[in-house]
């Protein structure tokens, strides 16, 4: 049995403590970064250079994503400056008269997104300032609304067999990703449960 160097493993511990701790989500990436490079100069794992492109390596493979991200910013920016957002927000609960009805609508909202785009974080983006429009109508707690879209675009991007997820998992195992769909138990029990917190208004602190 190899050992483990429990040095090593420090970053990651520091990243989920102060996480759990509720540290701001930019300083958490931080102090993992710098955490990482510390202990990896300390114990001759990496060199500065290394380290400096790791990070550069980081940021390049979210070149994508940022530029995704501020499309779709300035997308529904411009679809909320001409009133598209509160025509969508009106059509989309009016038959909406309390919270449940509210989170149920984020649900939904974030579910179709992610069916659409076939990326979760995308769908939690384009979503989100609709989601958050919504929970402020309705006063719901808006730990549970970003709960909600987390949980529900996670839960679509983990059944759509043309999900990344999907079909990586497909590839390794040989397999059609269809033919995995009957199996994937995980993400239908998380969006039972998901299901059943919103009607059953668990936990009752958020709800």
């Amino acid at each position: 049995i190899q050992s483990v160097e429990w040095i090593k493993v420090l970053p990651y511990l520091v990243v989920l403590g102060t996480a759990i701790a509720g540290m701001n989500v930019a300083l958490v990436l931080i102090l993992g970064i710098a955490t990482t490079g510390v202990i990896g100069l300390l114990t001759g794992s990496i060199s500065l250079f290394d380290w400096l492109g790791s990070m550069g390596t980081g940021i390049t493979g979210m070149g994508e994503l940022i530029i995704i991200t501020l499309m779709a910013g300035g997308m529904l920016e411009l679809i909320r400056f001409n009133g598209g957002v509160d025509y969508i927000i009106q059509k989309l609960t009016k038959h909406v008269n309390s919270k449940r009805g509210a989170e149920l609508c984020i649900a939904a909202l974030v579910s179709i997104a992610n069916f659409c785009t076939a990326n979760n974080t995308i769908a939690i983006i384009t979503v989100g300032p609709l989601a958050n429009d919504i929970a402020t109508r309705y006063r719901v707690d808006k730990r549970k609304s970003a709960s909600i879209l987390d949980t529900f675009s996670c839960v679509i991007q983990g059944i759509i067999p043309y999900g990344a997820q999907m079909l990586i998992a497909a590839k390794l195992a040989s397999l059609s990703p269809l033919s995995i769909i009957e199996y994937l138990y995980y993400p239908v029990a998380i969006g039972v449960f998901a299901l059943l917190s919103i009607f059953l208004r668990y936990p009752k602190r958020y709800s």
